[in-house]
């Protein structure tokens, strides 16, 4: 039985053939880790394929307000978006929200200034009381899912992602969209990186 779909981070094992000395790769979903400042729309980072399922991680901060993806889709596109917090004390309460700006979009929605000529829609975790727990069985963090969202994109064109604090708090959060897994041998090779810095973004405590 598979997972659900997460904006948390999910990758597969890799199963090994003893008997024929092959390694098979099973279901990937893929983190994204860039030095990209991502404050804003020039700095966001760019998402070559939407409907890929990607995550990325980020601390939000009193100098560091907002973290913005950037990607071209079609019109009718139908994108999948997550938000998440890592399950650790201190962000039981933290409850950051995520906002698609594009073109087609009302043009007062968001809590910050837009890019000209687009809109945004918001989607708000305040009022999220309970989150869905989420365990990551291969990076073995644990995660609270708080808002998932699939929209169908008004028109062709330049879209953002942004997570940011409507409340001016701060707290580490992940973002996620798409939901095809893929990957390569290089992804998978990665692996190991991937799970000590996903670990440590998450404060896994060591044994």
């Amino acid at each position: 039985m598979r997972h659900p779909a997460v904006s948390g981070f999910r990758i597969g094992a890799l199963v090994f053939l003893l008997g024929n000395g092959l390694v098979q790769p099973v279901l990937a979903h893929r983190p994204i880790f860039t030095n990209d400042a991502a404050a804003g729309p020039d700095t966001a980072i760019p998402i070559s394929n939407p409907a890929i399922s990607q995550v990325v991680y980020r601390q939000i901060t009193q100098q560091r307000p907002q973290v913005w993806l950037t990607f071209t889709a079609p019109k009718d596109f139908e994108l999948f978006i997550q938000i998440g917090v890592p399950v650790i004390e201190r962000l039981k309460d933290f409850r950051p929200s995520m906002a698609l700006v594009g073109p087609g979009l009302p043009a007062d929605a968001a809590p910050f200034p837009l890019p000209q000529g687009l809109g945004a829609k918001v989607f708000s975790t305040k009022e999220v009381e309970k989150p869905r727990f989420f365990h990551e069985h291969f990076t073995a963090t644990d995660s609270w899912i708080l808002r998932s969202e699939t929209i169908r994109l008004p028109r062709a064109g330049r879209y953002y992602l942004v997570a940011f604090s409507p409340e001016a708090q701060t707290g580490k959060l992940w973002l996620a969209l798409g939901k095809k897994e893929s990957f390569s041998l290089a992804d998978l090779l990665e692996f190991p990186t991937w799970r000590k810095r996903i670990q440590e973004f998450h404060e896994v405590k060591k044994n």
